[in-house]
């Protein structure tokens, strides 16, 4: 039976190259019928990682765009068939069945798992399925068929040059340990990058790093980024489905993807703004600094001096405004793919998926190593303190702090809302215009005296009296765009109201305060001190799915914010 579903499973997979332009199983312009494939070749011929590239070049498949795709598409249906079959149960073999025919109808169809397609083609396929030998669950599945559709051409490859891997491996890998050897079969793969895709989605962290530290320049591409992270998701599943701990690659691997991250959104737009460090007037307490303790309407008239106040913590001298149009890819933040990402806070995580749970640590840590590349700081002393998903919808009042439901957000500051908030990020899951009208993110700074008069009387009182002698700049959210800036009084902000719809967003606030010792002497497991440590701190303060009072709860996330950087680095920067 098991044989019958892996015949099926990688016929699915590698019909996946007649919906890529790969003219070995691409049907003639002159007949319907496509190349047949041999289900016992194919079993015979694929073992863990994919089929061998003799296999494949036998088959046709040369170019390494070809063969990196069809590689993922395999390993890909090979996880959903490999959970299929440890399935201890007939009720989860019965859950797990739907994901895995999902998984073989994206391999056939070319898509990967948003839908996108990986490449151009009007081929139309059917996979050839021996339906005597497939189990009842597979034979009664709908017949998979590739409608002709025109799709632009793939992008072209990351690197323009091709990259010679040196013959003297590095002495270390990222952990201080001697690097492994390339395993024999990714060594003997002509392409620098096609070596890195194939041991990134094996999970083969330490090959991974060998490479990398062979080929100074060279990074994950987005692709090979992203399907590490699908392949790491599915190892988190696994071992869920399974009752096992975590194992370490799964951490090491993010460490890489987060290095990736960051040099991917390098190469986007980004648009700065460098302002004067502010923070409140340090001699003698004003009539206007009274006020401003118990009215926020005052807190634009409040007395500022140059400098940056950074209360406890380590902060740079300079400050500044970070706008990414960019900063989360639409496939990032789709709801469907994360459910829950839009309503997450780490307070609650029983009921939340392991994917929606590593997604949005992954783009906090962006966030994080972001800021610290922005404004020159040692990525260790920066951690968040806070980052929720907030959800703001018209008509509503705010109740309480935080992630309270309301239609505005007063002007305020950062740094004075929680004197160890030092540096803020806001990333935006909806767009203005579409899912919600009004709500700007306005930045409101003192006009300059030499600005000309602008006319007000259109406007209602209070809007006057808040215009009034200040300069609004306001920024139009849409979905997957970011905005980070210095958390002190330079940076003056508000939420303007929301006049209809939903609007989803994430804040997080970091801070340069370091953690007392002391701290993490009275954990429990204290500072992670291997491979192993990490994986398990991954498990037990993010992936473990049990239930939880609101006290320990609260203990949890904190644990997890003072470890975060051990949790999201490689011992050697610990």
């Amino acid at each position: 039976m098991v044989k019958s579903l892996y015949y099926t499973a990688i016929s699915a997979s590698l019909a996946l190259l007649s919906s890529s332009g790969c003219q070995a199983f691409t049907a003639s312009p002159h007949t319907s019928s496509s190349r047949h494939i041999n289900h016992h070749q194919l079993y015979n011929n694929i073992g863990s990682g994919g089929p061998s590239l003799e296999f494949l070049e036998k088959m046709g498949v040369k170019e390494p765009n070809d063969v990196a795709r069809v590689r993922l598409s395999i390993i890909s249906v090979e996880e959903a068939l490999q959970m299929y079959k440890d399935a201890k149960t007939a009720e989860e073999r019965e859950r797990l069945l739907g994901p895995l025919r999902e998984k073989m109808m994206e391999a056939a169809m070319g898509t990967d798992s948003n839908g996108a397609s990986n490449g151009s083609s009007s081929a139309v396929v059917t996979p050839p399925v021996a339906a005597a030998a497939a189990p009842s669950v597979v034979a009664d599945a709908p017949k998979i068929e590739v409608k002709e559709v025109a799709v632009p051409p793939p992008p072209p490859p990351t690197v323009s040059a091709p990259i010679v891997v040196q013959k003297e491996e590095p002495k270390t890998d990222n952990n201080n340990n001697p690097a492994a050897p390339i395993p024999d079969d990714i060594a003997s793969l002509d392409d620098v990058t096609l070596q890195l895709s194939t041991a990134a989605m094996r999970l083969d962290a330490q090959t991974v790093s060998t490479l990398l530290q062979s080929n100074p320049g060279i990074h994950l591409d987005e692709d090979t980024t992203n399907a590490a992270f699908r392949a790491v998701v599915n190892a988190v599943d696994r071992a869920e489905a399974r009752d096992q701990p975590i194992p370490p690659t799964v951490p090491q691997m993010l460490h890489h993807i987060f290095d990736a991250d960051l040099q991917h959104l390098l190469t986007r737009e980004k648009i700065t703004k460098n302002v004067t460090c502010m923070m409140p007037q340090t001699e003698g307490l004003t009539t206007h600094g009274l006020n401003y303790v118990f009215d926020d309407g005052e807190h634009k008239n409040l007395p500022l001096e140059e400098g940056r106040k950074c209360e406890d913590g380590n902060c740079c001298d300079k400050c500044s405004r970070n706008i990414f149009p960019t900063f989360a890819q639409e496939d990032e933040i789709n709801f469907d793919t994360y459910p829950g990402l839009n309503t997450l806070t780490f307070n609650e995580l029983e009921k939340v998926s392991a994917a929606t749970i590593i997604q949005f640590m992954r783009l906090i840590e962006r966030v994080r190593r972001t800021m610290a590349h922005e404004y020159g700081l040692d990525l260790k002393t920066l951690l968040p303190l806070q980052a929720y998903s907030r959800k703001y919808v018209a008509g509503t009042t705010q109740k309480g702090g935080g992630g309270g439901e309301g239609d505005f957000v007063t002007l305020h500051t950062d740094e004075a809302t929680h004197g160890g908030y030092h540096y803020s990020c806001v990333i935006y899951l909806s767009t203005q215009g579409e899912d919600f009208q009004g709500g700007d993110f306005v930045f409101n700074d003192p006009k300059d005296p030499d600005a000309p008069a602008e006319d007000f009387r259109h406007m209602s009182l209070e809007e006057q009296l808040r215009r009034t002698g200040r300069k609004l700049t306001p920024f139009h959210p849409t979905r997957g765009a970011a905005v980070i800036f210095s958390s002190g009084w330079e940076n003056m902000h508000e939420v303007e109201k929301i006049t209809h719809g939903i609007r989803y967003a994430v804040p997080a606030f970091f801070t340069t305060c370091p953690v007392p010792e002391a701290a993490y002497d009275q954990m429990v497991a204290g500072k992670p001190k291997t491979d192993e440590d990490i994986a398990d701190d991954w498990l037990h303060l993010l992936l473990a799915h049990r239930p939880e009072s609101p006290m320990e709860g609260a203990g949890r996330v904190r644990e997890l914010l003072m470890k975060w950087h051990y949790m999201c680095t490689p011992l050697s920067m610990h």
